[in-house]
């Protein structure tokens, strides 16, 4: 078989940066859209009055002259009069007091950088000829931004996957084994810890809990007050269900309420019942496993979950088990400028959200009329998005996201384009992370990184590696009821 017939096949449909281009088309094209369906009412605290958002629309770069004339804006252009290669976002919103319309209008929220190549780009789909009009090199790949005439590249990060859990061994003497998850939801990401003590009893962490929580008092508060239903949700194994019959034994709290209320004294001290038991409530609703949901309803599949999570701890254990490796790339994610554009788009759309809420009740204080081209300013979003692009420091304090991009040789470009960070200290020896593992091979280069501190920390793509894009989790959750499988809550 002729190798380089089938890499030739594969790079005339790939290039070597599609990937960071499908994850911004991505995050324009989906992530955007959701991120304003999440934050679809904007409610003030005085008054009657409301902002609706019903829709958004992002147009591609256009200039704006001094005499008021508006044309298309092209990346060249960009590059030598200094400007911002961005596109306008405008949202429909509509204003409403006492449930009566007051204003319908679409309004021009900000601005958002636009990647090269990308579908808001002009340049995407022109052939050479046409490229080389606009002054444009014509095998130039794009995936960059260009901020104040500078080009600006989004470094990708190699993170632990969100949203599933490890279990690994501490080198705490008391603690067999330990199963963690990194819960997401939105900007949110909070850590849920079980913890496996020698004697078989389960610790439970996560968010502004009490220390030292007994998983079995968790769990009476998630609404698990018969102990039957509990066993019941166990798969059978014997020892770890002697551990199960261990935590139920041990445990002097039998209803939800008293288990609500133990947490409650922890989180809302010295406060009369009723706010303690409303205070818990509302901790265990927004900080355990939010990427579940955040409503009562969500609290029974909470519980499953933690249930299983306790269950890894024991089949670790006693050895039923191994214990999961965090350098094997399954449990890894490689964060994209489409995953990274949104983390900064939620900080921005936030500080929108805010900035709104505080002139509308600004304008209702000195009673004014409430207009939206009034309590809407864009330089608040725009500020925001610049800050991170600009410094390259991200909501999250990361720094080094956005860097300058390197044109020195042709493949300068490609390289930072296909560079992976590691989030680790550089100053740790973290010797597990940094050496090779065996599923690297045909996904990061072996040979190429830096040397230094930062050794086995910066790892390159492999040639022919390509980094798929988050797919719709709804689309399996409708395939697997289709194919019969039955929901445990519901």
């Amino acid at each position: 078989m002729d190798r380089w017939a089938v890499i030739d096949a594969y790079f005339r449909d790939e290039t070597l940066v599609s990937q960071q281009i499908e994850s911004y088309n991505q995050f324009v094209n989906e992530t955007i859209p959701e991120i304003i369906e999440e934050n679809q009412v904007i409610d003030p605290e005085v008054g009657d009055f409301q902002i609706e958002l019903k829709g958004v629309h992002i147009e591609k770069p256009m200039a704006t002259e001094i005499d008021g004339s508006v044309r298309r804006l092209y990346p060249m252009e960009a590059r030598i009069r200094d400007r911002n290669y961005m596109a306008s976002i405008y949202l429909d919103m509509v204003a409403i007091r006492r449930g009566v319309e007051l204003q319908r209008a679409r309004m021009r929220i900000g601005e958002l950088p636009v990647m090269v190549k990308s579908d808001l780009c002009w340049l995407k789909g022109l052939s050479p000829k046409e490229l080389i009009d606009l002054g444009e090199d014509p095998l130039d790949f794009g995936g960059y931004f260009i901020i104040n005439g500078k080009e600006k590249i989004l470094v990708a990060l190699d993170e632990a996957a969100p949203n599933k859990v490890f279990v690994s061994k501490e080198n705490r003497s008391n603690i067999s084994a330990v199963a963690t998850i990194y819960s997401t939801r939105g900007m949110y990401k909070g850590r849920t810890r079980v913890e496996r003590r020698n004697d078989g009893i389960w610790i439970a962490h996560f968010p502004l809990a009490p220390r030292n929580l007994k998983w079995i008092v968790l769990l009476r508060a998630l609404g698990f007050t018969d102990d039957q239903e509990i066993l019941d949700a166990f798969l059978g194994e014997k020892e770890v269900l002697n551990d199960a019959l261990l935590n139920l034994e041990a445990s002097e709290i039998k209803t939800e309420e008293e288990a609500i209320d133990y947490i409650g004294k922890y989180v809302a001290p010295g406060q009369i019942k009723d706010y303690r038991l409303r205070r818990a409530q509302e901790v265990i609703d927004n900080y355990l496993l939010p990427h579940i949901g955040t409503s009562p309803e969500d609290r029974k599949a909470k519980g499953y979950f933690l249930i299983r999570m306790a269950e890894r701890t024991s089949e670790a254990a006693y050895g039923l088990r191994p214990f999961d490796d965090k350098d094997h790339l399954a449990n890894k994610r490689v964060e994209l400028s489409g995953k990274l554009m949104e983390t900064l788009f939620r900080f921005a759309f936030r500080a929108l959200v805010k900035d709104i809420r505080f002139q509308v009740e600004r304008a209702l204080a000195r009673r004014k009329k409430l207009r939206l081209n009034t309590v809407v300013r864009p330089n608040a979003f725009t500020e925001a998005i610049m800050y991170g692009m600009s410094t390259g420091t991200w909501p999250n304090r990361r720094t080094g996201v956005a860097q300058n991009m390197n044109r020195l040789n042709f493949i300068a470009p490609i390289y930072m384009a296909r560079r992976v960070n590691s989030p680790l200290s550089k100053r740790r020896k973290n010797f597990e992370a940094r050496e090779v593992h065996g599923t690297h091979f045909g996904r990061f280069c072996p040979i190429q990184t830096p040397e230094g501190v930062s050794a086995g920390l910066i790892k390159y793509l492999a040639l022919t590696a390509k980094v798929t894009t988050a797919s719709d989790a709804g689309k399996m959750d409708r395939l697997l009821k289709k194919l019969g499988v039955k929901p445990v809550i519901g």
